[in-house]
């Protein structure tokens, strides 16, 4: 495994940034220039979408077709890369915060998550995209109710 290049390190790490800001805002046109063509996704720790490829479109898609009235806040930490020949292998921690903005129910009116994501990156039209997400989902905690994602599976974890 090589060091990634400080430069490259930069824009991978703008490029997260952008991606999980992309789930807050729910600006999808911007989720899916983060990604490239196809990519690999991974959600089964959560217990939710077994692994397997996708375009980008469904990608974004699926996260759009989730009915919730969840305002969300995704953060990420302790990123590291490494480089594999043309493509580079990413790890950070994530933490997000749910909350309902409408919430009318009993109990409480947030469900949040943690745990570490890895990612692959690859040149895209000379840009680094995301060609595979892989949630290692490590504990929510409040109303799973409250979450459109969480009421399809049976697993322990949420949404990213």
């Amino acid at each position: 495994m090589a060091v990634v290049d400080a430069l490259d390190h930069i824009s991978i790490n703008d490029l997260l940034c952008r991606f999980f800001l992309a789930f807050d805002e729910r600006n999808w046109a911007s989720m899916a220039d983060c990604l490239a063509p196809e990519v690999f996704i991974d959600y089964s720790t959560s217990g939710r979408e077994q692994p397997g490829t996708m375009t980008n479109s469904e990608f974004v898609q699926r996260r759009q077709s989730v009915t919730d009235t969840l305002t969300k806040h995704h953060s990420f930490s302790n990123l590291l890369l490494s480089c594999e020949a043309a493509v580079v292998r990413g790890r950070c921690n994530y933490l997000i915060l749910r909350f309902d903005r409408d919430f009318s129910g009993a109990g409480e009116d947030f469900y949040h998550s943690c745990g570490a994501y890895e990612f692959m990156f690859g040149k895209v039209d000379g840009s680094w995209r995301i060609t595979s997400i892989v949630q290692n989902a490590l504990r929510s905690w409040g109303n799973r109710h409250l979450h459109g994602a969480a009421h399809a599976a049976a697993g322990p974890s949420g949404e990213a």
